[in-house]
């Protein structure tokens, strides 16, 4: 009778410890399933924010081609030759391309405080009013909510000293120059009629115009383009 009572008692607790190990491995696996849940959601999460920021992306690219569009008209009917040589602050003009640099005075013009400074009327305009089938600006906003603003800097290493000074004259050793391609050089042809020579070709600053088009969401974008009058 003991040893019966003994190989009972033994038989219950084995019994017991399989019962404790059973849970022990569906509390662990209901744990795992728990964390791949929320990673899944976090992953989706994810997947619809990068998303979202692409189209915002896209819609301020959109706009930033008609946006320059109004921008060039502009400057090629506002500023002349005579007045690109000063300063402009409120008009988001500069005669000289260091103002943004990260050493003003260094004439590298790198603008590599264009994205840090910020944006206001006092150093910046916002673009013209500008419709263009589906895309409409007014007042600086198109309908999408993107506020636009931009800076024009002549393509010249001037300091700011020689601009106060009005010693910023147009200086092909100074400045960016574009060439005229109305006229094209003359071609020899063997037996044919001489042809005239090509003119002197006539030649203007180069403009560096920056956007900064700020959007929903706190969506930033910049994009930069070079022109001349």
């Amino acid at each position: 009778m003991p040893c019966k009572a003994i190989q009972t008692f033994f038989g219950h607790r084995s019994d017991r410890a399989q019962a404790g190990i059973v849970l022990f491995f569906a509390l662990l696996a209901l744990a795992v399933m728990s964390i791949a849940a929320v990673a899944l959601i976090r992953s989706v999460d994810t997947n619809a924010l990068l998303s979202g920021n692409m189209v915002f992306r896209q819609s301020a690219s959109a706009t930033s081609n008609v946006a320059l569009e109004g921008v060039a008209q502009s400057i090629t009917q506002n500023i002349s030759l005579a007045n690109s040589v000063r300063h402009f602050p409120g008009q988001g003009y500069y005669a000289n391309c260091s103002r943004f640099d990260i050493q003003p005075n260094a004439s590298v013009c790198d603008g590599g405080r264009l994205t840090t400074t910020a944006w206001d009327n006092t150093n910046s305009r916002l673009v013209p009013d500008q419709v263009d089938g589906n895309a409409e600006i007014r007042n600086g906003v198109d309908r999408q909510g993107n506020q636009i603003r931009y800076v024009i800097e002549r393509m010249c290493n001037f300091n700011e000293a020689e601009i106060n000074a009005g010693n910023a004259a147009m200086d092909g050793a100074r400045c960016l120059m574009a060439s005229s391609t109305a006229c094209r050089p003359p071609i020899d042809i063997p037996g044919g009629p001489e042809q005239p020579p090509c003119p002197n070709q006539a030649t203007s600053p180069i403009y560096r115009l920056t956007l900064r088009i700020s959007g929903p969401k706190n969506t930033l974008t910049f994009m930069q383009s070079f022109i001349s009058n």
